[in-house]
């Protein structure tokens, strides 16, 4: 059996129509008024124009006092400025000044460098000819020339290497070692520097110690050469292999003072001032003759026979030439 939903009598639902929206704005103010007075609570107070003013003042002054300091900073720089100017456009001056002086001390250094290189030469020159009566003597064994190395130089080259030939006023003015400490055992010995009181004694020596026997001395064997400076020792020893290679290929050699070397060869006299040229030569004279036909070679003489041929010839025109050497022998005239 069906069940009747009991129903609300039709004046209830129209007084409720007009009853509840009231209530509704009335809960609507209340609220609102509650935020109001939140709001009114929470805020800050405004400030007043007094307030405002004072605080644009106090930024004013901050400002001004920091472009004070900003404007003492800028003046310092300026000074700073024109110090550094002043300073730059000085040093300007003195380099200009330092430029003018350079300019000058070079042009004077230039000038004592080419003075110093002419008294160089004046200088190698005086030394040459102060050594121009001079002859070393090696192979000399150490102590064996006693107290009087000069007296013992006179019999070496009297006794042993010139009998003949020498002037009756042969006389060694002074002889003695080279400096420097004596040699260790086994090393060779000392050269003996020695000055013959007459230059033409001292050609003769050296012209005999070219083709003389050797001369001995405790056993040792004694050789003579010129005296030479150290850099004239240098530039001649430049040329030992080339002269070695002359004498194998049989060409006639001289040595010139200071170091220029004169050579025969196809007829001709050449004279060269580089060992370069001269090995440059041989390979040229080579080549040329590997390009030509082979003809039948004159018998060659003996180096015995050169040298007594050469002998003769010193012997019949003697002369002095203390800038020549000729050694076509198996002698060079290099100091040790």
């Amino acid at each position: 059996m069906a069940t009747s939903r009991p129903s609300r009598a039709p004046h209830q639902s129209k007084l409720d129509k007009f009853t509840r929206p009231k209530e509704v704005e009335g809960e609507k103010r209340d609220s609102i008024s509650e935020r109001k007075t939140e709001v009114t609570e929470n805020a800050t107070p405004q400030p007043s124009l007094a307030e405002i003013m004072a605080a644009i003042q106090g930024v004013q002054g901050a400002l001004e006092a920091k472009i004070d300091t900003m404007a003492v900073d800028v003046n310092l720089l300026r000074t700073d400025l024109r110090n550094i100017r002043e300073k730059v456009v000085g040093s300007e001056v003195a380099i200009t000044d330092l430029q003018k002086e350079n300019i000058e001390l070079k042009t004077r250094v230039r000038a004592l460098e080419k003075t110093s290189k002419e008294h160089s030469v004046k200088l190698e020159d005086l030394e040459g000819r102060s050594r121009r009566n001079n002859i070393r003597v090696t192979g000399v064994p150490e102590r064996a020339e006693g107290s009087a190395p000069e007296l013992f130089v006179e019999k070496l080259v009297q006794e042993g290497l010139c009998p003949h030939g020498l002037s009756a006023n042969f006389i060694v003015e002074r002889a003695h070692r080279v400096p420097g400490g004596r040699p260790r055992p086994g090393a060779p010995p000392r050269t003996i520097i020695a000055r013959i009181h007459n230059y033409r004694d001292r050609d003769v020596i050296l012209q005999e110690a070219r083709v003389a026997p050797q001369v001995k001395c405790d056993n040792a064997i004694i050789r003579f050469f010129p005296d030479f400076t150290f850099q004239v020792q240098q530039q001649r020893r430049n040329f030992l292999e080339v002269k070695k290679r002359l004498r194998e290929d049989g060409y006639k050699y001289a040595m010139m003072f200071p170091a220029k070397l004169r050579v025969e060869g196809g007829g001709r006299v050449l004279f060269f001032f580089k060992p370069e040229a001269v090995w440059d030569w041989l390979d040229e004279q080579k080549s040329n003759k590997s390009s030509e036909p082979r003809k039948h070679s004159p018998p060659k003489t003996s180096k015995d026979e050169q040298k007594r041929a050469e002998t003769r010839q010193n012997t019949a025109s003697p002369q002095r030439d203390d800038h020549l050497d000729l050694n076509t022998g198996t002698n060079t005239i290099e100091a040790t």
